[in-house]
């Protein structure tokens, strides 16, 4: 069947006032019946050293649903272990109910950061369970935040990918 779409990654707006640069990979653009495409998403630390604050998981809260549209895509941890429905293998979606959540994991862990480190993950880009559409092509973009130890702001980022149809033999 070949490859059936595939992903580019677009604007990453760096964020303000804050002494860090992230960054979004390409691992792997295709998207096909076996394997769907892979981002490296990082921040790299340029301050002195501090200390970060994070969710469940660093650089970026996964999974991770695209903020505009609110619905399509969703980032998945890379060896994430959720099932694949079935009925429609080219879609990647999760095997959960429309009405099913992730959940988030409450509370921050605290990560100690010295200046030129990197924290990455990679990440894999499925369909929303949620979203009648498979994959769609189209802009997708998604946020996350950066809080310091010494400061009580957040600082937001976000980067957007876009999703194009292949035609392949």
């Amino acid at each position: 069947m070949g490859i059936l779409r595939t992903v580019e990654v677009g604007n990453i707006e760096q964020p303000g006032q804050l002494e860090a640069d992230v960054f979004v990979e390409l691992v792997s653009s295709e998207i096909t019946v076996e394997s769907t495409a892979k981002l490296e998403i990082g921040v790299k630390w340029l301050g002195e050293p501090t200390a970060l604050y994070f969710g469940q998981t660093s650089p970026i809260e996964l999974p991770k649903r695209c903020s505009e549209p609110d619905d399509g895509v969703v980032l998945l941890p890379d060896n994430h272990g959720f099932e694949r429905k079935g009925d429609e293998p080219e879609c990647w979606r999760v095997n959960l109910a429309p009405d099913d959540d992730f959940g988030h994991a409450l509370g921050l862990q605290r990560i100690e950061v010295d200046e030129g480190e990197i924290l990455s993950c990679r990440v894999e880009v499925w369909g929303d369970h949620r979203s009648d559409s498979c994959l769609s092509p189209g802009k997708y973009s998604f946020s996350d935040v950066l809080s310091r130890d010494d400061r009580c702001e957040t600082h937001a980022w976000s980067f957007d990918i876009r999703i194009q149809n292949t035609v392949s033999e």
